[in-house]
C-alpha cells in the first residue's frame, strides 16, 4: 500500500528507465529515488519528523515532484500551496494545516525557507498512531464554496486506491503521460505524477501551460496518456487546428474539472484521431467515473471506475472507495466512508451518470429546477461561443431568472437575440436565459473551472451600482 515502495520497486527493477522527462532533463527511476532520499535525509538532519506537515510554494517541475517523494519516502506530510494565493491565504494554509516547514522557490516565496517557529506547531495527526498505510500523506487545499480552502486528506492508503483507478483506466508502464496541469492540484499530484510513477510509466512534466508547447512535447516524446481541463483543451485544439502535430502516439485522453461540451469532444476526436473522453473527479479522489473509448456516452460523466461504489440520495451523488480521502483535516472522517459531493447528478439504465448542477447552484424559476450546465452546453453548441457560464437572478415575480454570460471565439459576432433565439430552439422556454451578458472572459479558478460564484457577485454588484 506504501506509495513510496511502489515507486522503489520500480527504481529496483529498471533504474535507468526515464522517469521524468521536463525540457532538457532527463532522470531515471534510480536517479530519482536517490534525489528523494537524500532530500528526506536533509530534512531529518533539520529536525523534522515523520507525520510533520511540510509546505511546498513551487511550480511545475523536478523540484516539486521531489519534494513530494521525499515526504513519501520519510513519512512526511506533504501540503503544496497552490501559486495563486495571495499571502494572507498563504499563511492561513499554514496556520491551518499546522505545518512545520515551508520551501519555495524564489519568485513565490512569502516568508523565509526553513523550519517556521511562528507558524508551525508540532500538532499530531490524527492518524498518526494507525497503520502507516492509512497515515495522512497528502494534504490538498481546495478552493471549493466555503470561505476558507478546506484540507483534504489522502493516505497512502487512499493514493494508493487513486493509483488503481488509473490502472484500471488502462494505465501500464509503457505508457508516456503528459503532465501540463498544475502539480498542486489533485489531477497533476495524484493522477499524473504519482500514479506514473506508481506504474512505473514514464511522465514528461510542463513547468508551465502553453498548447504550443504540450503538443511540441507529445511529438517529441510520444505521449500517450494525459489528462486535460475544458478551457485548456479548447487551447489545445485550437493550436493543433493551426499547425497539426504527429499525435498518432495518443492513446487515453481524459478530460474534466468541469462540463466538457459534446461538440468540443467531437472537435478533438476530429483534429486528434482519437476520442477525448470525459470523466468525473475531486480533490478528494480521481478519476472516481469515467467514460472510456470503449464504452464512451459523451455528454456524460461516465461509470464508476474500479471499486467506487455510488449512490443518489435527494438526487445528490455520494462515492465511496479506496481512492477517496480519508477526510478533511482537523474535521471527522467521512461518514462510513462515503463522501457527499453536493452534485445533482442521473443514472441511466447502462449505469452512465449524467450531471445536473451543483446543489447550490440550481435556479429554480418559478418552482422549476433548471440545471446551470444544461444551458451552458446549449450555448456552447453555437459556434461562435468559447465559453458559456449560466447563473440565477433574482426576480419579483418567478423568484430566480436565468442569465447567461458568454465570451465568443476569436473573429467571430453574434447578437444577444441571435443567442436568445438559439437557445429558443434547443430548450424548453422555462430554461432559455432571459439576457445575455457577453465578456471578453469568464472568471476562472486555478483549476480553469469557470467561476459561476464570481459571475453571481459581479451581478450583484452592477445591481447595486444601479
Amino acid at each position: 500500500m506504501l506509495i513510496w515502495k511502489q515507486f522503489e520497486a520500480h527504481a529496483a527493477a529498471a533504474p535507468g528507465k526515464v522517469a521524468i522527462f521536463c525540457g532538457d532533463t532527463r532522470i531515471t527511476y534510480g536517479q530519482f529515488a536517490a534525489d528523494a532520499e537524500a532530500l528526506a535525509r536533509k530534512w531529518r538532519a533539520q529536525g523534522l519528523e515523520p507525520g510533520d506537515r511540510i509546505a511546498f510554494h513551487m511550480r511545475n517541475g523536478v523540484e516539486l515532484a521531489t519534494s513530494y517523494y521525499a515526504c513519501l519516502a520519510a513519512g512526511f506530510v506533504a501540503v503544496p500551496i497552490n501559486n495563486r494565493l495571495i499571502p494572507s491565504e498563504i499563511d492561513w494554509v499554514l496556520e491551518h494545516s499546522g505545518a512545520r516547514a515551508y520551501f519555495s522557490q524564489p519568485d513565490l516565496q512569502v516568508r523565509p525557507n526553513g523550519i517556521l517557529q511562528a507558524t508551525g506547531t508540532r500538532a499530531a495527526d490524527p492518524s498518526a498512531q494507525t497503520d502507516p498505510a492509512d497515515r495522512t500523506g497528502l494534504l490538498l487545499y481546495t478552493s471549493g464554496t466555503t470561505a476558507h480552502p478546506k484540507g483534504v486528506s489522502h493516505s497512502q492508503r487512499t493514493l494508493a486506491g487513486n493509483v488503481s483507478y488509473m490502472r484500471a483506466w488502462g494505465l501500464t508502464p509503457e505508457d508516456h503521460t503528459l503532465l501540463f496541469t498544475p502539480m498542486v492540484h489533485a489531477s497533476g499530484a495524484i493522477m499524473h505524477l504519482i500514479s506514473s510513477l506508481s506504474i512505473g510509466a514514464s511522465v514528461t512534466i510542463i513547468p508551465v501551460f502553453d498548447a504550443a508547447t504540450v503538443l511540441d512535447a507529445w511529438e517529441r516524446n510520444g505521449t500517450t496518456f494525459y489528462m486535460t481541463l475544458p478551457t485548456l483543451l479548447r487551447a489545445l485544439v485550437a493550436e493543433q487546428r493551426a499547425r497539426p502535430r504527429r499525435v498518432s502516439t495518443g492513446r487515453l485522453a481524459i478530460c474534466g474539472g468541469d462540463a466538457v461540451p459534446v461538440p468540443l469532444q467531437e472537435e478533438y476526436a476530429a483534429l486528434f484521431g482519437q476520442p477525448m473522453v470525459e470523466g468525473y473527479g475531486l480533490t478528494e479522489g480521481l478519476p472516481l467515473l469515467a467514460n472510456h473509448p470503449r464504452a464512451n456516452r459523451p455528454g456524460s460523466m461516465g461509470r464508476p471506475v474500479g471499486d467506487v461504489e455510488t449512490r443518489v440520495v435527494e438526487g445528490e451523488l455520494w462515492v465511496r472507495g479506496s481512492g477517496v480521502a480519508t477526510g478533511y483535516w482537523g474535521d471527522a472522517p467521512f461518514e462510513d466512508g462515503w463522501l457527499k459531493t453536493g452534485d445533482l447528478v442521473d443514472i441511466d439504465s447502462d449505469g452512465f451518470v449524467w450531471f445536473r448542477g451543483r446543489r447550490k447552484e440550481i435556479i429554480v424559476r418559478g418552482g422549476s429546477n433548471i440545471s446551470p450546465q444544461e444551458v451552458e452546453e446549449t450555448l456552447y453548441q453555437h459556434p461562435a461561443v468559447a465559453e458559456a457560464g449560466v447563473i440565477g437572478e433574482p426576480d419579483p415575480w418567478w423568484g430566480e431568472v436565468v442569465v447567461a454570460y458568454v465570451a465568443l471565439r476569436e473573429g467571430q459576432l453574434v447578437s444577444e437575440e441571435e443567442l436568445l433565439e438559439f437557445s429558443r430552439r434547443h430548450l424548453a422556454g422555462y430554461k432559455c436565459p432571459a439576457r445575455v451578458i457577453f465578456l471578453e472572459g469568464l472568471p476562472k479558478g486555478a483549476s480553469g473551472k469557470v467561476q459561476r460564484r464570481a459571475l453571481k457577485e459581479r451581478l450583484a454588484h452592477a445591481a447595486s451600482a444601479h
